[in-house]
């Protein structure tokens, strides 16, 4: 079964695309005409957002690990452990997709 939002929008030659604009005015699909490009948008800002989240693990395993008590210390090795683990997974995902572009000579841009 295939939804369809605005019914009579293609009847009445809307182009909902158009309609959605941007801060600047622009409209969505100028700017976002590819999706690949919102993809590639995406994934950069979700490689910054997880790296600062790295950073505040690392910063807070260290406080927990500097309380001194036994479960604390455990709770921070467990901490510090996903912290490196996620840190070692974005290095990999990050010069896995440079191995791919100097292969292959396409541009990700990342």
């Amino acid at each position: 079964m295939k939804f369809n939002l605005i019914p009579n929008a293609q009847a009445a030659g809307i182009n909902i695309a158009d309609q959605m604009t941007l801060k600047d005015g622009r409209s969505f699909h100028t700017v976002y005409d590819n999706p690949a490009v919102f993809v590639n948008l995406f994934v950069s800002n979700l490689f910054v957002v997880a790296g600062i989240i790295i950073f505040f693990m690392i910063i807070a395993a260290g406080y927990s690990f500097l309380q001194g008590e036994g479960k604390g210390m455990e709770q921070a090795k467990t901490m510090l452990t996903g912290a490196v683990i996620g840190f070692f997974i974005m290095f990999g995902a990050y010069w896995i997709v440079q191995i791919i572009e100097a292969l292959t000579g396409a541009t990700i841009p990342i």
